[in-house]
């Protein structure tokens, strides 16, 4: 089994060096444990998560997240047992732009000084970086969805959920054609 997980938020890292509360905020995030052959989504974790900043409209733009679709959500330390409990014994993670989505998480995690109490998987892959020799560039997941899935197009993008699914497809494909 395998973990692929992506997260919704409320913008752009930042550079390291920029303080913590001036970074972007987890508003969604799901994960799932699939087959790494057949794709088989055995179990998922799905959640909207409560920021503590709006969020801004140019991201409700993007994802479909309003505010108030957000307003009696979880907060991150409330789902943080059930999160770890999630990823606790998993070895391989998978995910789209794993620098992005880690980081989102560390940032979430350093927030409360936990950044080394979660129960990373090992061995983390990154579908962006696997799969830039194909068009010498890096791709973004419509278009390595496109080309695992012989020109289908996606719908539902920016929303954690079908991210994650559409990128399972894609990682099975990558497992046929030696990616992974």
């Amino acid at each position: 089994m395998a973990i692929a997980y992506d997260t919704e938020t409320t913008g752009l890292l930042k550079p390291d060096a920029c303080e913590i509360h001036l970074q972007p905020f987890m508003i969604e995030i799901y994960a799932c444990k699939f087959d790494i052959d057949s794709g088989i989504i055995s179990s998922e974790f799905e959640t909207f998560v409560k920021p503590s900043v709006p969020v801004p409209e140019f991201i409700t733009e993007i994802t479909g997240i309003t505010n108030s679709m957000l307003k009696d959500a979880p907060t991150f330390v409330e789902i943080y047992d059930d999160l770890c409990k999630f990823f606790l014994g998993e070895t391989i993670l998978f995910a789209h732009n794993a620098a992005f989505d880690v980081g989102i998480i560390v940032n979430e995690l350093r927030r409360y000084d936990w950044q080394y109490k979660f129960p990373w998987p090992k061995t983390h892959y990154c579908t962006v970086e696997l799969t830039e020799c194909i068009k010498n560039k890096r791709l973004k997941l419509d278009a390595l969805f496109q080309i695992a899935k012989d020109g289908n197009t996606r719908y539902g993008q920016h929303r954690a959920r079908q991210d994650v699914i559409d990128m399972v497809e894609c990682i099975k494909w990558m497992r046929e054609h030696g990616f992974v």
